[in-house]
């Protein structure tokens, strides 16, 4: 995929009056300022009323400053359940009219970077559920955790919206159980388990099979072509470079800037942009891929190192030692 296909934090595509404006709706309904919450991130009040694209990297700026200067502990819960409603002439009438919600969730991907680019999810197909492991997608850094509990509210959101149900998803996340678990619980229910490795959304095969109360194929179809037509980016960048090294772990940086049409330098001053490297971005997916294997699904330590394209299991134990801190035994009695 050519590199001018692929989203960076830089790139003004978002619109401004979904994103920007229901981020500032909530923060000012919790006490925030909008002068404040507007300092600094190159965006002004009549931006808000207009169809003017914005950056990554501004959204970023104004979700600190609303973590700063609004009240109460749900920001990044009421943020996400907003989203859901702020797209209602965009992306919404796909989902609103796709057969169930299996098909909803594997529409996300390909209205990502118009939704919300600064998340993606990993689909893994584990026995009668489907694991998301979510993902960076724009180099938030300690940023992620509000886009990431954003994400898991607007997907808790749009189930409702489109099978008239709370579907019984289970939420985990990598960090320590917070004091206000009340907000947790009233934005995502109560199946959520703290201190895990990663974030991640857990879901049945069987409630994804929920039909979406305004089923209309023809009407699915005319709003996914017509956003398909208008939409200028395809991935993020960082999930490009994710991709083609899920393909192929033996990858290199040269490798892949190839790939996307990039010079070996260009890629890793883009990376740097993200506040990240080629080899933080590799030992992230295999740490991800050894806990799942060896953790999630209690695989042997041969099974795993296949799966992995390992040869040497001497070398596989080494390596998951150096990506997660444990032995690979250590990590299946986790």
């Amino acid at each position: 995929m050519p590199h001018n296909q692929l989203l960076t934090r830089t790139d003004k595509s978002l619109p401004a009056r979904q994103l920007a404006r229901s981020l500032v709706q909530v923060a000012v309904a919790r006490g925030a300022d909008e002068n404040k919450l507007l300092r600094g991130t190159g965006i002004f009040s009549e931006d808000l009323v207009t169809a003017k694209a914005l950056s990554c990297i501004q959204l970023q700026r104004l979700a600190v400053n609303a973590a700063q200067h609004s009240k109460g502990f749900d920001l990044a819960f009421q943020f996400g359940h907003h989203l859901v409603s702020a797209f209602v002439n965009d992306a919404l009438p796909y989902f609103t009219h796709a057969r169930d919600f299996a098909e909803c969730l594997r529409g996300l991907a390909s209205f990502q970077t118009r939704l919300c680019p600064f998340v993606s999810a990993y689909r893994y197909e584990d026995g009668d559920d489907v694991l998301l492991v979510l993902q960076d997608a724009m180099g938030s850094g300690k940023q992620f955790r509000f886009m990431a509990e954003a994400y898991c509210a607007a997907l808790v959101a749009l189930a409702r919206h489109c099978t008239g149900k709370r579907l019984a998803f289970h939420f985990t996340f990598p960090f320590a159980r917070p004091r206000h678990i009340q907000e947790y619980e009233e934005g995502l229910g109560f199946r959520i388990a703290f201190d895990q490795p990663f974030f991640t959304i857990r879901v049945s095969r069987q409630a994804l099979k929920t039909p979406c109360i305004q089923h209309n194929r023809a009407f699915k179809q005319f709003a996914l072509q017509r956003f398909l037509e208008q939409r200028e980016y395809r991935l993020t960048l960082l999930d490009a470079v994710r991709f083609h090294l899920r393909r192929s772990a033996s990858s290199t940086l040269p490798d892949i800037a190839r790939v996307l049409g990039l010079s070996p330098a260009s890629l890793k001053r883009k990376l740097a942009e993200h506040d990240t490297t080629f080899s933080l971005l590799h030992d992230d997916i295999r740490r991800q891929q050894a806990i799942y294997y060896l953790q999630v699904q209690k695989l042997n330590n041969e099974q795993s190192a296949l799966k992995m394209a390992f040869s040497d299991l001497t070398n596989f134990r080494r390596a998951v030692k150096r990506w997660t801190g444990l032995t690979p035994s250590q990590l299946r009695e986790a």
